[in-house]
């Protein structure tokens, strides 16, 4: 059966539930959610590492990021769901005077724009906050104290249900199969459902967005890249309020996972795809760069099944 909507969202993550809460937070309540999965968050979404930071080298960014922090912080108040964010800061350890330049040039470009708790510690300092680290080649590093790190699923729910109670319409196992172009405008959206008139839809498909752009004629050039997470057992002795500790050396993170960590690296060899497998070889490279940034890491218990 037909429908019309004013806006058709296409991906019902936490990038298309966010944009459906503020659209009917601003008073666009005919507002459709397409999600192709049967549940929301199967995507990026449910296996993203979650960080919330402000300490960016692009002003949108920062922007975005002093706009959605203290988003995170009332979240619960506004929506009645909570979001599950914990302000344990962000460290970013600099191993060369090259990095150190770079954070202090962003501090000085994030001041400018209104972060203003944005701290540049000494090699000494970032001991105090992370005793377990390797510390003989780090130069400094930044921190600030309200970056942190959300649960992206519960952040995500608590948008689109308070979307919906707005008014928005959130309809799961739904694909889109072609977006209708007249005149260089979007006229509707053809689904598995039937058909939706309207003059206005969002990308907010994720890794998919390109072939979503395709079916409107428009190219977009968003490629997948894999990304792979590692969790590990309980491991007792660091700090209860550990902050995401990235190492700029390697580019190896990890924030705590309750009583355990999660461990993160980007592996550059990695090649664009639609890859959802995690690759047990991960396991043994990330590792090596968490024991040299972490000694103790060496005897750190992991969990490859939930990786």
């Amino acid at each position: 059966m037909a429908q019309t909507a004013d806006v058709v969202i296409i991906g019902a993550g936490i990038v298309g539930s966010s944009i459906a809460y503020h659209l009917t937070r601003l008073g666009c309540t005919s507002v459709l959610v397409i999600e192709r999965e049967a549940y929301q968050g199967k995507g990026s979404t449910g296996k993203s590492m979650g960080g919330v930071r402000a300490q960016f080298a692009t002003e949108i960014n920062i922007w975005m990021s002093l706009y959605s922090i203290p988003v995170f912080a009332g979240f619960e108040e506004e929506t009645g769901h909570p979001s599950g964010y914990k302000p344990h800061g962000y460290l970013f350890v600099a191993c060369s005077e090259r990095h150190l330049e770079y954070l202090r040039a962003n501090r000085e470009r994030q001041t400018a724009l209104g972060l203003t708790n944005v701290e540049i510690p000494g090699p000494q300092e970032i001991l105090a906050i992370v005793p377990q680290l390797r510390a003989d080649d780090i130069t400094g590093g930044s921190f600030c104290p309200t970056d942190g790190f959300v649960d992206p699923h519960s952040a995500m729910v608590g948008c689109m249900q308070c979307a919906v109670r707005r008014g928005a319409k959130l309809e799961r196992g739904v694909e889109v199969t072609g977006i209708e172009v007249q005149h260089g405008r979007v006229a509707g959206v053809h689904t598995t459902a039937g058909e939706v008139a309207t003059r206005a839809v969002v990308n907010a498909a994720g890794p998919w967005a390109a072939q979503v752009a395709k079916l409107a004629g428009v190219h977009l050039p968003v490629r997948p890249l894999r990304r792979m997470l590692v969790p590990s057992e309980p491991f007792p002795g660091f700090p209860e309020k550990l902050p995401m500790v990235v190492d700029m050396a390697t580019g190896f993170h990890f924030r705590r996972e309750g009583a355990g960590f999660l461990l993160a690296w980007a592996d550059p060899d990695e090649t664009p795809g639609f890859k959802c497998a995690f690759d047990p070889e991960f396991i043994e490279k990330i590792l090596t760069r968490a024991a040299d940034r972490v000694p103790c890491f060496a005897e750190l218990p992991v969990n490859e099944k939930r990786a």
